[in-house]
């Protein structure tokens, strides 16, 4: 009985101090406009049409979770590469022409979700992101990566579904980052 207690009070405890961004609680815009910007972790603006990110969301210095995915985004403020606190991005299905340079000051970004926008370059100063684990370009016209992954461990996933390349290309890329999984759609039937 006594080690059947213990082995509950382990896994109680294992379980409260594991907080991921799965955890957290995830308000629309309204409801997190009627909070105590301070209390709030995370925030989606999901499928709300907006052509721009609304400027109060400045006051919200806590975040850890934006999820813009399903707007006509085509620029991020600013004032977005200033929160220091926020792990996850998703600016998935948007109208970036260009990929936002402003994600490059997000230091403990871990996971940004950027697929099925129409930039085709990531810039070279994505290397300063240094949390970074996951990263997807699936549905962009991303033609090829920058030399920064090269020097980017950390970044365990890449997912470029959805996007044709050549099987030279994908085992030439494959063996460049052996410690990253990277997905890709069958190879095309495509000149080198």
């Amino acid at each position: 009985m006594i080690k059947l207690f213990g082995l509950f009070l382990i896994c109680s405890i294992s379980f409260a101090s594991a907080k991921t961004a799965d955890t957290l609680r995830i308000y629309t815009w309204a409801e997190a406009q009627k909070m105590d910007p301070s209390e709030v972790q995370a925030i989606t603006f999901q499928k709300l049409k907006l052509t721009e990110v609304p400027a109060e969301l400045e006051n919200y210095k806590s975040i850890r979770y934006l999820d813009f995915s399903k707007n006509k985004l085509s620029s991020l403020p600013d004032f977005i590469g200033n929160f220091d606190s926020l792990q996850t991005l998703n600016i998935h299905k948007n109208n970036f022409q260009n990929f936002p340079l402003q994600i490059c000051r997000m230091g403990n970004i871990q996971k940004l979700t950027l697929s099925r926008n129409a930039f085709s370059q990531l810039p070279e100063c994505i290397e300063f992101l240094s949390h970074l684990e996951y990263i997807d370009l699936s549905d962009t016209q991303v033609g090829s990566f920058p030399q920064a992954f090269l020097v980017m461990p950390q970044l365990k996933t890449l997912s470029l579904y959805g996007l044709q390349y050549s099987p030279s290309f994908q085992s030439s890329w494959k063996s460049r980052l052996p410690w990253m999984r990277i997905e890709f759609d069958p190879p095309c039937n495509c000149f080198e």
